[in-house]
C-alpha cells in the first residue's frame, strides 16, 4: 500500500513539473512545445481533467478545433465537482465548434494574441496543480 502511494506521489510530481514547463513554454509563445509537454504529462496521468483542458486550449489556438473539442469533452467526464473547470470546458467546446463552422480562430484569441495577453481562458500552472 505504501509503495502505491509513493508511486502516485512520484507520478504527481512528474506531472506537475511537466505542467509547469508547459505553462512557461506557453508564456514564451512556444505552443507546439507546450502541447508536446502536456502530452507527456497525459502519458503520466491520462485522466487529469485540467491537463486535458489546458491541451484543448492549445489545440484551439493551433487551429485543431476537433481535437480541442474532444479534449474538453474528455476533461468534463473527469472534473468531478469542479464547476469552474466544467464551465471553462463548455466555453472551449463552444469556441471550437464555432471556429470549426466558420473556419476562423475565435476573435477573443486573435485579439489576445495581438495584444500579447491571454483572453483564451488559458490557466496557469498554479491553477492546474490545484485541480
Amino acid at each position: 500500500m505504501a509503495g502505491g502511494r509513493a508511486t502516485q506521489a512520484r507520478s504527481n510530481n512528474a506531472s506537475t513539473a511537466l505542467i509547469e514547463a508547459a505553462s512557461q513554454q506557453y508564456a514564451e509563445g512556444h505552443l507546439d512545445q507546450a502541447a508536446a509537454t502536456l502530452e507527456r504529462a497525459l502519458h503520466i496521468q491520462p485522466n487529469n481533467p485540467a491537463t486535458l483542458h489546458y491541451l484543448g486550449v492549445l489545440r484551439l489556438q493551433q487551429g485543431q478545433y476537433q481535437q480541442a473539442e474532444t479534449l474538453a469533452a474528455r476533461s468534463n467526464l473527469r472534473v468531478g465537482a469542479n464547476r469552474a473547470l466544467y464551465a471553462r470546458n463548455l466555453q472551449l467546446i463552444t469556441a471550437a465548434r464555432n471556429a470549426q463552422r466558420s473556419g476562423a480562430m475565435p476573435a477573443a484569441i486573435k485579439d489576445s494574441e495581438r495584444a500579447g495577453g491571454d483572453a483564451s481562458g488559458m490557466i496557469t500552472a498554479e491553477q492546474l496543480i490545484r485541480y
